[in-house]
């Protein structure tokens, strides 16, 4: 019996964002999720379109955490070994994941590692086993020092829900939104380097966080920032944001409702302002230690999938 050769070089790549529907607007989220991996990671060999993956014939392992997908492109092929950790599976993509060939594919390298735990679900309801690992994102390193005079930052918020935030809050803060940035042809690269710029500001300046995003919430939460978290009342069945409340809460509004002042100051009047930060130091462990473990497994796939055998 001959003995497989193991190929010299094996490529890890993490995603990029191209390609997709809205491909001139930048959602910052995406590149902290693709940070966050290549910090557990760190030697890396690039990146691969998450629109693309079903195009790539180099045989290679890919971190699939994040959201999936914005095009018809799946599932990836077969040169394609996934680390699948911190998927999630979208509701209006579902009928496309699982199709018979997204299936065949995913089945191959269960258990599934899932962003929140309705994208478990939904695999699991097509047969595939899979469980609740997290958001990579909750891994970011947590802030040594905090800022003497912070700023407060808004971030992602809706003119109507900002109703309820407190003037006195309001007129200090700096507003931000990391999810719809319009810039068209902006290299990955530049982008990637805007999603770290940002990290670094909110770590380095933030004494509090008030935001309707999740890759904002979550990583300044890993990050040690006090973080409020406003969402519509209308959307609480929107699972994606569902982790959010098991560390810090969320706090939903009825958006029509709060049009009437004195809704608007009851609203108001039941938040904490003032939030201490939350410790996430032994969560991160766990969370590493499963997601390397993913990659090592993917690995070993790799050779047993890609190897020659000795002639």
């Amino acid at each position: 019996m001959r003995e497989k050769k193991v190929m010299n070089k094996i490529k890890t790549y993490l995603l990029e964002y191209t390609g997709g529907k809205l491909d001139h607007r930048i959602n910052l989220g995406d590149e902290i999720q693709s940070i966050a991996a290549k910090r557990i990671l760190k030697n890396i060999d690039g990146y691969v379109s998450r629109e693309g993956l079903n195009n790539i014939t180099e045989p290679c392992i890919v971190s699939l955490n994040g959201f999936f997908l914005d095009s018809s492109n799946w599932p990836p092929s077969k040169s394609v070994i996934p680390i699948p950790f911190a998927f999630h599976v979208s509701k209006k993509y579902e009928k496309l994941i699982c199709s018979a060939r997204g299936i065949e594919y995913l089945k191959k390298y269960e258990p599934i590692g899932c962003r929140d735990l309705q994208s478990s679900n939904i695999l699991k309801k097509h047969g595939i086993d899979s469980f609740y690992s997290k958001c990579l994102t909750l891994t970011l390193e947590k802030r040594k020092i905090e800022p003497n005079a912070g700023k407060i930052y808004i971030v992602g918020v809706t003119e109507n829900l900002q109703r309820i935030i407190p003037n006195h809050i309001k007129s200090k803060a700096i507003y931000v939104n990391q999810s719809k940035i319009e810039l068209p042809n902006v290299k990955q690269f530049t982008r990637r380097l805007i999603a770290e710029d940002l990290l670094t500001e909110y770590k380095s300046n933030a004494s509090l966080i008030i935001t309707s995003r999740i890759h904002c919430a979550m990583p300044c939460i890993a990050m040690g920032i006090p973080v409020i978290f406003l969402y519509s009342a209308s959307k609480k069945n929107d699972y994606r944001v569902h982790i959010i409340k098991d560390l810090v809460g969320i706090n939903y509004v009825n958006e029509i409702l709060i049009k009437i002042p004195f809704v608007k100051s009851i609203y108001s009047k039941k938040i904490n302002w003032t939030p201490n930060s939350v410790d996430l130091e032994t969560l991160k462990v766990e969370i590493k230690e499963k997601y390397k473990a993913a990659y090592l497994k993917a690995i070993n796939q790799f050779n047993d999938f890609f190897s020659q055998p000795n002639d």
